[in-house]
C-alpha cells in the first residue's frame, strides 16, 4: 500500500506521570516518555516545531527514558526506555531517524527504572529495575545479552545508577529501595561479569526514590570552596533522595584505613573500629553509637586485584517539605551543583557556600500554592543553563538562568488522558480539543510550529464531545447532563493575535469579556468585564483592600487584565494556561438524563444537536436547542393550545448515539449513527419563529436498520452532500447515496474493508482540483488513511478509491476517536502547492496535526 506525502505540524501530549520518565541529552534534546511512546523535543526554541519525533514500539505506559551515558557522563545517541508492559527498549539514532535496536525483556511486572553507560570499547552495561524484585544486567554489542538476574526480594528497587570509579576501572551499581537503603554493588569492566554486593547504606527514613552519581574533578573553585574543600580528583558522589524529604549525599573515595593482619576483621569492622576509638577519646558516648555517619570501607574487585574505598555520608540536605522524587547533577559558575524536584512543587537548585561550609539552596523553582500539584522529575541541559520538570498532571515547567536569575520559559504541553474529540474554530484559525483529563485545550499557529495557547476550560468531569458554533463560542460536552457553552475573551484574542500576528475588527472584541476567572467556591467559569476590572482598581488605589465582598467576586480580575493589556510573543507558560486562559461559560443547556456523548453544531450556526449515553430507546434521543436562545425550538402546541411548546427529541435509535453530523453548506440534513447499529438521517423542514413540526426545524427522513455489523463508530458528509460514510468496528467504511425527498431509499453501500476496526472518518471539505473526493480514516490500532476517488456523475458513491496509508511514525499508537479535517484559508483550493491540515485525537493522549499534500 502507498503512503500519502505527510508531514508533522504538532504532536502534543503531556509527560508520563512518573518520577524517571524524563531525561535531558544533547543541549537542543529531550526526551519523555509520554503514554506508551518515546517524544523528542527541541527545548531551546520557545517558537519552533515542539515535539518533532515519536519513538513508537511500547504497548504500554512509559515509566523511565535514560540516555545512555558515556564514562565521563556526557550522553550518546542512544535511549533506553523502561514501560508497564515487562520491557525496556534501546534506541540508537541513525543518519535519518531512531530506531529500536534491542527489546531488553525477562521481567514479570512493570520496569520502572533503567541505568546504563557506555565503556570505552563501546559497549554498553544496561541495568532494569522491576516491581518483581528483580534487577536485570544486559551487556549490548551489536546484540543484547542478560547476564546477570540480582533478587532483591520484596524491598524492590525504586531507581537504579551507575559509574565507573575513576582510578581502578569498577564499575558501581547503585540501587534505591523501599528498605529505605542505598545498595551498591560492583564488578569489573571484563565482558560477562557479574555484579557483587559490597555494601548498604542506611540512614534515610522512608523509600529511597533517587539516586544520581557525580565523578569529581578537582578545580580551582571546588579547592577554595570550604564546604567541598575535602573532596579529591576521583572521588565519586552518590545522592540519593527518599521520600522522608531529605537529599544525602556519600562520597566515595580511596580508603586511608591502616591495614592489619588479623584475619579475624575484615576492613569494615577496622573502619567502625577506628570511628568508635576516635568518638571514645573525645568522650562523647552518644556520638560513639550514631554509626549512620561512619566511614564504610567497601572492598572492589579489580583487573589488578581487590582495592578498599572509603563510602562516608557527606551532607544531608534539607529544604523540601514533601515526597523527592528526582535528583540531578550538574555544574554551576564551576561548581557542582544539584537539581531536586519534589511533591512539594518545588525545584531546588543547591550549591555548596562557601561561607556557610554547607549545601544551601540557590534557587527554588516553581510556584508557592500553584496548580501543580507537585513536581515528578527534573532534567538540567549540559550547560546547566535550563532546568526542566514535569509535574503531576503530565505539564513540562522550563526556566532559563540569566544574570543570576531563573527565567521561566515556554514548553511544550498536551493531555494526559485519552483525548475524545478535535474541532477546527469555523475560520481554521486554531483547533480545540477535549480530553478525560478534564480540559479543553486550544493550538495555534505560531512562528514556526504549533502550540497550545489557551486552556479554555478546566472541568470537573472527564469531556468527551466539543463543537463551535462560531469562531468564538463552542459547546462541549462531558460525564454530566448539561452541555456548557464558552465565549472568548478580548485577553484570548489579543495573545492569539500577537502570537500569530492576525488582526481581528474591533467590532469583534467590543463583544466579549474581559477576561474570565473560577470563583472561589464555584465551579463554573465567570466573565470578567470592564467595570469590574475598573472597580477593582479603583479600590487598590484607594487602598480599599478590605473590601472583601469585591475580592470574593472573582479571584484574580485584576491579574486576568494586567494579562490581557501585556501580551508577548512568547506561547503562554503552564501556569498561565492554568490560570488566566479560561473562558467564561456564558450558557448551559438541559434536557439529557445520562453523560452527555455527542454534539453537533450546524454550519450556519443556528442549531445545535445533542445526545447523551443510552441503554434504552426513549433516552437515545437527538435534542436540538437554536444557538441564539440556548433553548430548543418552539413548536406550535400538538394539542391546539395558543402558546407554543417546546419542540420534541428526535427519536430514531435505541442505543447511545455515537456521532451526528450536519450535511455541508446548507445544513439541510443531519446525520446521526449509533451503537445500534443503524443510521437515521433527518431532513430540515422549514425557517421560522415557530414550527409546525412537532420536531422542530428537523423531522426522520430515512432511518437505516443494521447498517454494519457492529457499533458505528463515526460518520461524515462528502463535500457535496450527494453521499455519506459511516464506520464501524465491523472493518468497514460504508459510503452510502444520500435519500431522495419523497422517494423510497434503495441506495445500496459501496464498501470499503480496512484490516482492523474502522473509529473515525472525515471528508476534505473541498472537492480537490475540482475532481476529486478526499476521505481520512482511522483505525483502531491508531493507523491513519487517506482515500481519495474521482467524481463520478454516473455513479454516486464512487466505487474506485486509492488508499494511502500515513507513514507509522506519523500515526497513533492507539484508537483514534477523531479526525477532523481543517478548514481551508485559502480561497483556491485547485492550487496543487496547498496543503491541507488533518488533525486527529487519541486515546494514546496525543493531538496531532498532519501537513497532507494531494
Amino acid at each position: 500500500m502507498a503512503s500519502v506525502c505527510a508531514k508533522s505540524e504538532l504532536i502534543a501530549t503531556a509527560c508520563s506521570r512518573t518520577p524517571h520518565a524524563l531525561d535531558w541529552g544533547t543541549e537542543s534534546l529531550v526526551a519523555f516518555g509520554a503514554g506508551s511512546i518515546v517524544a523528542l523535543y527541541d527545548p531551546t526554541d520557545a517558537q519552533g516545531p515542539g515535539i518533532h519525533t515519536t519513538l513508537q514500539g511500547h504497548t504500554k505506559r512509559v515509566n523511565s527514558v535514560r540516555f545512555v551515558r558515556s564514562i565521563s557522563g556526557t550522553s550518546t545517541d542512544t535511549i533506553v526506555s523502561a514501560s508497564a508492559d515487562c520491557t525496556a527498549r534501546v534506541w540508537q539514532r541513525t543518519s535519518q531517524s531512531w530506531e529500536c535496536k534491542s527489546v531488553l525483556s525477562g521481567h514479570q511486572n512493570p520496569v520502572i527504572s533503567t541505568a546504563s553507560i557506555e565503556l570505552e570499547d563501546r559497549r554498553i552495561i544496561v541495568v532494569t529495575a522491576s516491581t518483581d524484585g528483580t534487577l536485570r544486567v544486559f551487556e549490548i554489542n551489536g546484540d543484547s545479552t542478560c547476564i546477570q538476574t540480582i533478587d532483591v526480594g520484596s524491598r524492590n528497587a525504586i531507581d537504579v545508577a551507575i559509574t565507573v570509579l575513576p582510578d581502578c576501572g569498577a564499575v558501581v551499581l547503585a540501587t534505591g529501595n523501599t528498605d529505605n537503603c542505598v545498595h551498591l554493588y560492583t564488578r569489573t569492566q571484563a565482558a560477562g561479569e557479574k555484579f557483587t554486593k559490597t555494601l548498604k547504606l542506611a540512614g534515610h527514613e522512608d523509600w529511597v526514590t533517587a539516586l544520581a552519581f557525580l565523578r569529581y574533578t578537582d578545580s580551582d573553585t571546588g579547592r577554595d570552596n570550604s564546604t567541598i574543600a575535602h573532596w579529591q580528583a576521583g572521588d565519586v558522589v552518590l545522592a540519593s533522595a527518599s521520600e522522608d524529604k531529605y537529599v544525602r549525599l556519600w562520597r566515595i573515595s580511596q580508603a586511608t584505613v591502616p591495614q592489619t593482619a588479623d584475619a579475624g576483621l575484615n576492613s569494615d569492622k577496622l573502619a567502625a573500629q577506628a570511628m568508635l576509638d576516635a568518638f571514645a577519646s573525645t568522650g562523647d558516648a552518644s556520638a560513639a553509637v550514631q554509626l549512620s555517619t561512619r566511614a564504610h570501607v567497601m572492598a572492589v574487585a579489580t583487573n589488578s586485584g581487590e582495592r578498599s574505598y572509603a563510602v562516608s555520608l557527606d551532607s544531608v540536605l534539607i529544604g523540601h517539605d514533601g515526597w523527592i522524587h528526582s535528583v540531578t547533577w550538574t555544574c554551576l559558575d564551576g561548581l557542582p551543583s544539584l537539581v531536586s524536584a519534589s511533591a512539594d512543587s518545588s525545584v531546588i537548585v543547591w550549591a555548596p557556600d562557601a561561607d556557610a561550609g554547607v549545601w544551601s539552596s540557590v534557587a527554588r523553582l516553581g510556584e508557592a500554592g500553584g496548580a501543580v500539584q507537585g513536581f515528578l522529575g527534573s532534567a538540567v541541559s549540559p550547560t546547566g543553563t535550563r532546568v526542566l520538570a514535569h509535574g503531576y498532571q503530565g505539564s513540562l515547567h522550563m526556566w532559563r538562568a540569566a544574570d543570576g536569575l531563573w527565567l521561566p520559559q515556554s514548553s511544550v504541553s498536551g493531555h494526559y488522558a485519552s483525548v475524545q474529540d478535535v474541532c477546527w474554530d469555523p475560520r481554521g484559525n486554531y483547533l480545540l480539543s477535549v480530553s478525560v483529563d478534564q480540559t479543553a485545550r486550544l493550538f495555534a499557529p505560531v512562528a514556526k510550529g504549533w502550540r497550545e495557547i489557551a486552556r479554555p476550560q478546566v472541568h470537573g468531569y472527564d469531556m468527551r464531545c466539543a463543537a463551535f458554533v462560531a469562531p468564538y463560542v463552542y459547546v462541549s460536552g462531558a460525564d454530566e447532563k448539561v452541555l456548557r457553552v464558552f465565549t472568548a475573551t478580548q485577553q484570548f484574542v489579543a495573545s492569539w493575535q500577537a502570537l500569530t500576528h492576525s488582526k481581528v475588527p474591533e467590532s469583534e472584541l467590543s463583544r466579549l469579556a474581559v477576561g474570565a476567572s473560577l470563583p472561589v467556591l464555584g465551579l463554573s467559569n465567570k466573565a470578567v468585564d470592564e467595570e469590574q476590572v475598573r472597580a477593582l482598581r479603583e479600590a487598590d488605589a484607594n487602598e480599599l483592600n478590605d473590601n472583601y465582598s469585591m475580592r470574593q467576586t472573582h479571584t484574580d480580575v485584576l491579574a486576568n487584565a494586567s494579562m490581557s493589556a501585556a501580551t508577548s510573543g512568547d506561547p503562554p507558560l503552564e501556569e498561565q494556561l492554568l490560570r488566566h486562559t479560561l473562558w467564561p461559560e456564558t450558557d448551559k443547556l438541559y434536557g439529557h438524563p445520562y453523560e452527555i456523548f455527542a454534539v453537533a453544531a450546524a454550519h450556519s450556526g443556528d442549531w445545535i444537536a445533542t445526545a447523551c449515553k443510552a441503554s434504552l430507546d426513549k433516552y437515545a434521543a437527538i435534542r436540538v436547542y437554536s444557538a441564539h436562545t440556548w433553548q430548543p425550538p418552539n413548536v406550535r402546541d400538538p394539542a391546539g393550545g395558543e402558546q407554543s411548546v417546546a419542540a420534541a427529541p428526535l427519536m430514531a435509535h435505541s442505543l447511545t448515539i455515537t456521532r451526528m453530523r450536519f450535511s455541508p453548506s446548507d445544513d439541510k440534513y443531519l446525520l446521526s449513527v449509533s451503537r445500534d447499529r443503524s443510521w437515521a438521517i433527518f431532513e430540515k423542514t422549514t425557517t421560522a419563529d415557530v414550527f409546525d413540526e412537532p420536531t422542530g426545524p428537523y423531522r426522520l427522513a430515512h432511518h437505516q436498520m443494521k447498517a454494519h455489523a457492529r457499533i458505528i463508530w463515526d460518520a461524515a458528509w462528502s463535500p457535496d452532500s450527494r453521499f455519506f460514510a459511516t464506520v464501524s468496528r465491523d472493518k468497514a467504511i460504508k459510503l452510502w447515496p444520500t435519500p431522495q425527498a419523497g422517494s423510497p431509499y434503495s441506495g445500496k453501500p459501496v464498501v470499503l474493508t480496512f484490516p482492523e476496526a474502522v473509529t473515525a472518518v472525515d471528508f476534505l471539505p473541498a472537492l480537490v482540483h475540482g475532481h476529486k473526493y478526499v476521505l481520512a480514516a482511522a483505525l483502531e490500532n491508531g493507523q491513519v488513511f487517506v482515500l481519495i476517488a474521482k467524481v463520478d456523475d454516473g455513479k454516486v458513491p464512487p466505487s474506485a478509491w486509492n488508499t494511502f496509508e500515513v507513514p507509522k511514525k506519523d500515526s497513533h499508537v492507539a484508537m483514534v476517536h477523531r479526525l477532523a479535517w481543517r478548514p481551508q484559508l485559502h480561497n483556491d483550493v485547485n492550487d496543487a502547492s496547498v496543503e491541507w491540515m488533518l488533525a486527529s485525537a487519541s486515546d494514546d493522549q496525543s493531538v496531532r496535526i498532519l501537513s497532507v499534500a494531494l
